[in-house]
């Protein structure tokens, strides 16, 4: 009975600790992982080493923003992110530096969907390097 005692005593302990520590950063549905790259025309793009390149993301439903690092091999890859539909715009200057950032909105966007990790996103035909 002392054993059983201990284990559950225990057990309610460890839940309490994982329930107080775990606070979900958004308040709605997600992913798990946003990962993937950007193409113009169906072909992977890249950066020059210097260039420090964000792709801006909004979220329609409630207009909360996301910055995703691009790497200069053109792909991004972070932790969880909202489902749902989103406006991009791709932000790009030098490293360390801030204002004289080229800003191009990708047309149409992106959705994010349940249980998906793995993207592409389309630059568009406007899209110039």
């Amino acid at each position: 009975m002392r054993l059983l005692t201990s284990l559950l005593a225990t057990a309610v302990v460890g839940l309490a600790l994982v329930g107080c520590g775990s606070s979900k950063p958004y308040d709605g549905p997600t992913v798990d992982a946003f990962n993937g790259r950007l193409t113009h025309n169906g072909k992977p793009v890249s950066f020059p080493q210097g260039d420090r390149v964000i792709l801006q993301v909004i979220l329609h439903e409630n207009g909360r923003s996301f910055g995703v690092p691009i790497q200069p091999d053109g792909s991004f890859k972070i932790g969880w992110m909202p489902i749902g539909k989103y406006s991009a715009m791709l932000i790009r200057g030098p490293k360390g530096e801030r204002g004289g950032e080229n800003r191009y909105n990708v047309p149409g966007g992106f959705t994010i969907e349940d249980g998906k990790t793995e993207y592409t996103v389309e630059l568009g035909k406007g899209w110039k390097p």
